[in-house]
């Protein structure tokens, strides 16, 4: 299996399509598409490039043409790399907040 088709297949599985992983390609020149498969490589680009296009493609509306993605699929998908990766996770809605009150007032 090369990067391209993992990458393809994956993609597939959360709804984007051949043209988004072109589009990651070029945006991950380092990564070779016709190489043999390296996973964590391919793991990497998929949730830098996935963190980037989330606030464009949430959903895409042009003319009689929807593009919509299983988003139930890339919160799981960008959960699981963002664990793996030990990086954040840019959909985590459940983020602790701290609010310190000074009740002095100083």
């Amino acid at each position: 299996m090369t990067n391209k088709e993992y990458i393809q297949s994956v993609m597939l599985r959360v709804g984007a399509n051949a043209n988004d992983a072109t589009i990651l390609f070029a945006e991950n020149p380092t990564l070779d598409p016709i190489a043999q498969l390296t996973l964590i490589d391919c793991e990497k680009a998929l949730y830098d490039s996935f963190c980037s296009w989330i606030p464009m493609f949430e959903s895409v509306s042009e003319g009689d043409m929807t593009v919509k993605w299983n988003w139930n699929a890339i919160r799981m998908m960008l959960g699981r790399l963002a664990e793996k990766l030990n990086l954040p996770n840019p959909l985590d809605e459940n983020k602790p907040t701290v609010t310190a009150i000074d009740p002095w007032g100083q």
